[in-house]
Parts: structure tokens; C-alpha cells; sequence
């Protein structure tokens, strides 16, 4: 059943959750969304999530405080009902999920996008980026660029490449940083993307945000076991710059 228009107010404890017209999104797609939040919104911490949002200060991020085991758990109760989903509806909800703000809900959106990565194609770009949007803390971010970016990265190169370079020089944070984790772990243990990954950590090198200049240090560092001399002859040059500057 679907339905073109679906305004729904919940009061769920602490959280006011206002969904509103969401085109195209089956009931059962906005119903699996609430019930999600309201399993989350029974767990919420206020004190955890105090501690949370102090290492997280950053613009939109919220947190209902609560662990990394318990989400985990919890996602798996969900993954069935996810899986039950067409691809198109999950992108819906992975997205829904994203905007919220909360991390413990970007967590469920990046589980389904993971769980998804095998049907995404370069056509289903533009709503990774919406999500993209929504990003605003490094773990979700790095999450996104480990679980679904790299598969991305390897299956369609091209395509993913040039989606990297538009967040490359984007002013969101979380699209730049990601724009250079996709290149670390795995993909940064071979010499495949050894020259595309220098060329957008060059871009973003002397970025003033503390969160992309760790993200460069990071791929910089896992490059090295694809092409150690590479990235070593970088650095080297990065010094002489720093030199003469």
C-alpha cells in the first residue's frame, strides 16, 4: 500500500518526532522508521549522551546515548524487516534515518546502505549524496566511506571517482573528509588509487578543519602499505614546501 502523503506526529518521551510528507514511501517503510525510533527512544541515556555530545561538538550531531553493543544488537533485530524491503525503500529509510541527526540512527542508515551495496549503482548517486548531506560526525562518515564507498569504489571506479572529487571541494566537513577515507584500509593496502588518493589529499592538506587534515594523515599513513616510496617522495616534498613557505 502506498501512500502519496503521510503527516504523522509522535511524542516519544524526550524526542518530538515530526515526520511529514514523505512522497512515494510505502506505510510499512514509515511505520518499520517509528518503530525504530521508538526502540531507540526506550534506550536513550541522558548520561551517556552528555558524554557523548562532549567529544562530539559538532553542528547538528545528536545522540541518544546509547552503546555501540546495544546498537549493534539492535540493528539485527531489524535487519530481516530491512531485507523485506525494495531497494528503492531502502534507500528512502536508509535517508530518513540519516537526517534525523542522531548517530544512533545513522548507524541503522548505514547498516542498510551496507546491506545494500551490492544492488547500488552510479545512477542511485544523487541520493547518496543527499546523505552525504546529512553527515556530522566522523563515525558515521567513516563508516559510510568503509562499509559502502570502497565496495563503490572498486565496482565502479569512474563514476565513484568523480563523486569523491565533487565532495572533495565541497564546504561540508564530513563530504571532504569522506572524499579521503574512501581511500584508506583495504583500498589503501593496494597501489590502485595510490595517485587519485594524493591527489585529493592534496587538495584538503592545509584544510583549517581539524577533523579533514586528520582524515589526509590517515589515508596518507594506510597509502603507504600500497606504495610506500609514493607516498614517502609526497611527504618529502611537503616538507620542502612547508620550508619556503
Amino acid at each position: 500500500m502506498k501512500v502519496n502523503w503521510l503527516e504523522k506526529r509522535i511524542n516519544l518521551g524526550k524526542t518530538r518526532c515530526f515526520v511529514l510528507i514523505i512522497r512515494g514511501v510505502h506505510l510499512e517503510t514509515s511505520e518499520l522508521y517509528l518503530d525504530v525510533v521508538s526502540q531507540l527512544e526506550k534506550r536513550a541515556d541522558s548520561g551517556l549522551a552528555s558524554m557523548e555530545s562532549y567529544y562530539h561538538k559538532t553542528l547538528g550531531h545528536k545522540t541518544y546515548g546509547i552503546s555501540t553493543s546495544e546498537i549493534i544488537e539492535l540493528i539485527r533485530t531489524f535487519r530481516t524487516s530491512f531485507k523485506e524491503l525494495n531497494l528503492e525503500e531502502r534507500l528512502k529509510l536508509a535517508r530518513m534515518f540519516f537526517e534525523s541527526g542522531f548517530s544512533e540512527q545513522a548507524a541503522f542508515g548505514n547498516s542498510i546502505l551496507e546491506l545494500s551495496v551490492v544492488e547500488i549503482l552510479p545512477g542511485h548517486f544523487d541520493i547518496m549524496d543527499e546523505i552525504a548531506g546529512f553527515l556530522n560526525n566522523w563515525g558515521s562518515t567513516d563508516w559510510s566511506c568503509i562499509a559502502t564507498l570502497q565496495p563503490m569504489l572498486r565496482k565502479y571506479p569512474k563514476e565513484t571517482l568523480n563523486l569523491l572529487r565533487k565532495w572533495n571541494s565541497s564546504e561540508s566537513v564530513w563530504k571532504k573528509r569522506a572524499s579521503i577515507v574512501a581511500f584508506t584500509r583495504k583500498i589503501g593496502e593496494g597501489d590502485e588509487f595510490t595517485d587519485k588518493a594524493l591527489e585529493l589529499c592534496n587538495n584538503l592538506i592545509w584544510d583549517e578543519e581539524d577533523m579533514v587534515r586528520k582524515g589526509v594523515f590517515w589515508a596518507l599513513k594506510d597509502n603507504m602499505r600500497g606504495n610506500k616510496k609514493k607516498i614517502l617522495d609526497y611527504v618529502k616534498s611537503l616538507r620542502q614546501k612547508e620550508y619556503h613557505r
